[in-house]
C-alpha cells in the first residue's frame, strides 16, 4: 500500500514538472530572446506604427532620417524594405510611401524585387572626386528623367540640400535662375550639369566650359563635397531638373555655342535697368567683371 502511494505521488510530481517545463518553454519562445533564434516571418503592416510626422523621427535635425532613427520609432520595421533607394536613409518620399502602404494595408515588410532599380555604382562617391576622375564629356546620368519615382526623390534631395533657397522650392527661380524654363546657362548635357553643381561656375569655367546663355551673371557656388556629398544624390537632383525640361531637349542639344564675352554684353544690355535696381550701378566695370 505504501509503495503504491509513493509511486502515485512521484508520477503526479513528474506530471506537474512536465507541465511547468512546457509552460516555461512556451514563455521563452514568446520572449525576445526566444524569437531571436527563430525564423519567424517579418512583421506585417498591423505591427508597424508609423509616426505622424517625418520631423518627429529626425532627432538629429539633419533633414534625413537615419536607419537608427527609423528603427527607434518603428522597432518592427524591415528597414531595407522601406529604404527603397538603398542609400541607408529614410527620405521623405520613402516615409510618405511607407505611411500610405501601412494605412491601406499593402505594406508587407518584404524587400521589393525592384529595389535595385535605384541602386547605382558609386552612389556614395564625392561628386568632386567623380569629376576629377572622369574625362570631359564622359559623365552620364544613370537615371532616366522619365522615371517619376527617381524624379520625385531628386526633388526631395533638392529640398534636403537647400537648393530651394536660391532656385525656389519647385525650381521656378529666386535669387538664382529658374531650373524649369528650358534655358541652360552652360548647356544641357549630363556631364556639364554634374560638373557645374559639383564644382561651381567659376571652377567650371577654369576647366574650359563656356556659357551659352546670357540669362544671368550670378555665380553658382561649389556644392560638391560640401552641401552635396554623394554623387547619387546629385544625379537624382539632375534627374528631377531634366524631368521638367524634356519638351525641347532635342533642340537644346543642337543649340549653338555663344562666345561668353558676347553673352555677358547681351545680358547687360537687356537687363541694365534691373541691374541698376539691384546693384545701384550699371558701370561697365560691373557688367564685365562680375557678369559670370
Amino acid at each position: 500500500m505504501l509503495r503504491k502511494t509513493v509511486y502515485s505521488f512521484t508520477a503526479a510530481a513528474f506530471a506537474v514538472a512536465g507541465i511547468s517545463l512546457a509552460l516555461a518553454t512556451n514563455s521563452l519562445a514568446g520572449s525576445p530572446a526566444g524569437q531571436a533564434g527563430s525564423s519567424a516571418a517579418p512583421a506585417g503592416a498591423a505591427s508597424i506604427h508609423v509616426p505622424a510626422t517625418y520631423e518627429s523621427m529626425d532627432t538629429g535635425h539633419t533633414g534625413i532620417v537615419t536607419e537608427k532613427e527609423a528603427l527607434a520609432a518603428m522597432p518592427n520595421l524591415n528597414f531595407k524594405a522601406a529604404d527603397e533607394n538603398g542609400d541607408g536613409q529614410l527620405d521623405r518620399v520613402e516615409f510618405s510611401d511607407l505611411q500610405d502602404k501601412v494605412a491601406n494595408g499593402t505594406w508587407t515588410n518584404a524587400v521589393a524585387k525592384t529595389e535595385a532599380v535605384n541602386a547605382i555604382t558609386g552612389y556614395d562617391d564625392n561628386p568632386v572626386d567623380v569629376v576629377a576622375k572622369a574625362a570631359k564629356g564622359s559623365l552620364k546620368n544613370p537615371y532616366d528623367p522619365k522615371n517619376g519615382t527617381i524624379a520625385a526623390q531628386g526633388h526631395e534631395q533638392f529640398l534636403n540640400h537647400g537648393c530651394n533657397a536660391c532656385h525656389g522650392g519647385n525650381g521656378g527661380g529666386g535669387m538664382c535662375p529658374p531650373l524649369n524654363n528650358g534655358v541652360w546657362i552652360y548647356g544641357p548635357s549630363d556631364d556639364t550639369l554634374f560638373r557645374l553643381v559639383a564644382l561651381g561656375s567659376q571652377k567650371l569655367q577654369e576647366a574650359g566650359f563656356a556659357r551659352i546663355s546670357p540669362e544671368t551673371p550670378a555665380l553658382m557656388p561649389q556644392q560638391g563635397g560640401t552641401t552635396i556629398t554623394k554623387a547619387g544624390d546629385l544625379w537624382k537632383i539632375i534627374t528631377w531638373i531634366k524631368s521638367m525640361n524634356t519638351k525641347d531637349q532635342a533642340s537644346l542639344d543642337r543649340a549653338p555655342t555663344l562666345d561668353p564675352g558676347a553673352a555677358v554684353v547681351a545680358w547687360a544690355t537687356a537687363h541694365r535697368a534691373t541691374a541698376k535696381v539691384c546693384h545701384a550701378s550699371t558701370a561697365s566695370s560691373w557688367d564685365g567683371a562680375n557678369a559670370r
